[in-house]
């Protein structure tokens, strides 16, 4: 018998509960494909740095990550993780409302890039407001002890709860009232080298991807009893089921339109290039 030919994968894993949809149960059907997967496993900004050094071959990335390095990438085409109204997860925590806080100081997660960038076009373009920066390691009580206002974001964002009131800003919803668009965190996408090596293995893993994740999608309470170990009865299972029920997993048109107009804002301001017309893996 012919030995099954393998192509190495590395693979790259944001560590938060968002990215279960793709990654449960995908290693199975990768392996049966003839991928030999080697992983990584990071939050988006160590995802994104490992990407850009060449160290991982595909994996989600921050949408400014791709915007800011899109000489490196081509797009997995139809998916994402967006929110079409709040997220949940991608949050302002201040000690005032937010109207009050032209020119504050305001602490932004270390492992974020997209949303970091998100809350600077708010504050410059929805607000009208001159705010200084600085980062920090994601500890919301550290936080707000240095500045007047924090940005977290992930799993630490959706289970904090402060032992003393703040105010919480949905940087999604604050987006979503302002530019009546979704808003796109995060994008699949490939090294560019790796997708000249192997291209009908990186449309074989889009294939398999896409329906990994709409099998998940169709059954999320078995998704979160299989996946991560909760069942109706955890205290947790609401407020994660209706997370992932809330979030959008496609790149569709609309969702694009909102990644334009991001990208044009993120240049705008001065973070990023011009930007370019998006470019797809051919399927």
């Amino acid at each position: 018998m012919k030995p099954r030919t393998v192509t190495a994968l590395r693979l790259g894993r944001i560590r938060y509960l968002n990215t279960v949809p793709f990654y449960h149960g995908l290693n199975v059907p990768l392996e049966e494909s003839g991928f030999g997967l080697e992983w990584a496993s990071g939050s988006p900004a160590e995802i994104n740095r490992k990407m850009r050094q060449g160290r991982i071959d595909i994996a989600p990335i921050s949408s400014l990550e791709y915007l800011n390095h899109s000489d490196q990438y081509l797009l997995l085409p139809g998916f994402c993780i967006g929110s079409r109204d709040f997220s949940a997860s991608v949050l302002l925590l201040s000690k005032e409302r937010v109207e009050g806080l032209n020119g504050a100081t305001i602490s932004l997660s270390n492992e974020s890039l997209s949303a970091a960038t998100l809350l600077k076009i708010l504050l410059k373009f929805k607000f009208k407001f001159k705010n200084k920066f600085r980062q920090q390691n994601p500890n919301p009580t550290e936080m707000l002890s240095r500045s007047n206002a924090c940005l977290i974001i992930g799993d630490e964002a959706l289970f904090y709860r402060p032992k003393e009131f703040v105010y919480k800003s949905d940087l999604s919803e604050l987006w979503w009232n302002w530019s009546d668009r979704p808003f796109c965190f995060s994008l699949w996408a490939v090294r560019r080298s790796y997708y000249r090596e192997h291209p009908g293995a990186v449309i074989q893993f889009c294939r398999r991807l896409k329906t990994n994740l709409q099998n998940n999608l169709a059954d999320l309470e078995r998704l979160l009893r299989e996946g991560l170990g909760l069942t109706l009865a955890d205290e947790k299972f609401p407020t994660v089921f209706g997370y992932l029920f809330n979030l959008s997993y496609g790149l569709d048109p609309e969702m694009q339109g909102g990644l334009e107009l991001f990208f044009q804002l993120a240049h705008r301001l001065g973070f990023s290039p011009r930007p370019d017309k998006l470019e797809f893996v051919e399927i």
